[in-house]
């Protein structure tokens, strides 16, 4: 245990934690010590749930429950939103991706990369010159493609030190804000999110602040991990900083609560989908399949998947169980 404590507050020194204490975030089989609240489903309200896993990654008490009534993965109980906010507004970029300032030219390539990708989906359903906001932009990649695609574009990002990177190295139109505090200049064609989702404690509040963002015939494009996929790992998907895990039905769900239809999809190994206004499929039909996507998904087979996972990863000539 010593030489893992001195490893980990190497490791934590040289990605500029903010003070020592923070070592706790890497000392196995003890609880985070961020303050949580809700228990109910943050998605339907059900209080009905299954357990998944008692660990993360980091080998953490951090328990995952899915919902009996639509099948949305959380953590248990929640986090509260105003730890959660300081948390990705000071510590989370060091954290998991030992940045907290500017992104790495490697960071910077690989999402330009998913930027063209996201665009291409995009594209068929914007008119020349839209106006398109990017809600959690992080450093900015996306908003430079649609900027010189001809696109007007602008962002916000509640991580000071990429929103500041965006802003003034890049030149970028971009806030330092959460979905809470923006207050748009204008009335936007689309509305995207790439992988913040799955960071939020409500994110039916969330999605309605992009409705709000975009006119009556706007987008809102959502992209997040598919949890059905995740799950092949085992507990080593689970962790911190994802506090809900979607599936293709729960992200349906989400935005046919707020009278919004499919539009395009995008199921590969996450999940991408384009909504618009309009008539949604029926939410009894939508949150059946939810819990059918996660049947096979229980505490015990999480947990046995973990270490499935992790062994056909090491040893030669063996392969995952999935």
């Amino acid at each position: 245990m010593g030489a893992f404590v001195e490893s980990a507050f190497s490791l934590r020194s040289r990605r500029g934690v903010r003070d020592i204490m923070d070592i706790w975030n890497w000392l196995p089989m003890v609880p985070y010590r961020l303050p949580r609240s809700r228990t109910t489903c943050p998605l339907c309200g059900s209080e009905d749930t299954e357990s998944l896993a008692d660990l993360d990654r980091r080998f953490k008490r951090l328990s995952h429950v899915k919902c009996g009534q639509c099948g949305l993965v959380r953590q248990f109980p929640l986090p509260t939103p105003e730890a959660l906010s300081d948390y990705y507004a000071t510590e989370y970029r060091a954290d998991y991706q030992g940045q907290s300032a500017a992104p790495t030219e490697h960071h910077i390539a690989k999402r330009r990369k998913e930027a063209e990708r996201r665009l291409g989906i995009l594209r068929p359903l914007l008119s020349p010159g839209a106006a398109i906001l990017d809600c959690g932009c992080g450093s900015g990649e996306f908003l430079e493609i649609l900027s010189e695609q001809g696109y007007q574009a602008a962002g916000f990002e509640p991580g000071r030190g990429y929103a500041t990177y965006a802003r003034e190295d890049r030149g970028l139109d971009v806030t330092c804000a959460g979905y809470s505090d923006y207050t748009p200049q204008r009335s936007y064609d689309a509305a995207t999110s790439f992988h913040v989702f799955e960071h939020l404690v409500d994110p039916m509040e969330a999605f309605a602040r992009l409705a709000a963002f975009v006119g009556p015939e706007g987008l809102v494009y959502i992209e997040v991990p598919n949890m059905e996929n995740a799950l092949a790992k085992g507990f080593g998907c689970l962790h911190l900083a994802h506090t809900i895990g979607f599936t293709r039905p729960t992200l349906e769900l989400m935005a046919a609560r707020h009278g919004f239809a499919v539009a395009v999809v995008e199921d590969s190994y996450d999940i991408g989908m384009v909504f618009r206004r309009g008539q949604p499929r029926d939410l009894d039909e939508i949150m059946a399949d939810g819990r059918a996507a996660l049947a096979r998904w229980n505490r015990a087979t999480v947990h046995r998947q973990f270490w499935r996972y992790s062994f056909g990863k090491v040893l030669p000539g063996r392969r995952s169980i999935q």
